[in-house]
């Protein structure tokens, strides 16, 4: 079985153990997430590289609430990248993206009680 993405320990300090207001948290981002990491590949594809390197910027935090850790630095290197080097060397990065986000939002449903 694969390794957890997720840990919600940093969630839990971070609401104060009130489980209602971590459900809101992790169903926000189970709406949105989607979303803003199809943002970064129309970023990536338009060749946008300042706006790439925002989005993924401004996206881990709430990677980071959901302590998604491998997702985060990933989003680091994203940002790094495209701020050094351009959009075509965070495609690899990028490609993985969905897929890792996608077994994030698994976890979290399971999390809420809903897989």
């Amino acid at each position: 079985m694969d390794v957890p993405l997720t840990d919600l320990g940093y969630l839990e300090r971070f609401c104060k153990c009130d489980r209602s207001r971590m459900e809101k948290y992790i169903r926000l981002y189970i709406d949105v997430s989607p979303g803003l990491f199809a943002d970064l590949a129309v970023k990536a594809a338009a060749g946008d590289a300042d706006g790439l390197a925002l989005a993924a910027y401004s996206l881990r935090p709430q990677v980071n609430y959901m302590g998604a850790h491998q997702v985060f630095e990933a989003l680091t290197n994203i940002e790094q990248k495209a701020r050094t080097e351009g959009t075509a060397a965070c495609a690899e990065l990028i490609a993985r993206l969905p897929g890792m986000n996608e077994r994030v939002v698994d976890e979290l449903r399971a999390a809420l009680g809903h897989p």
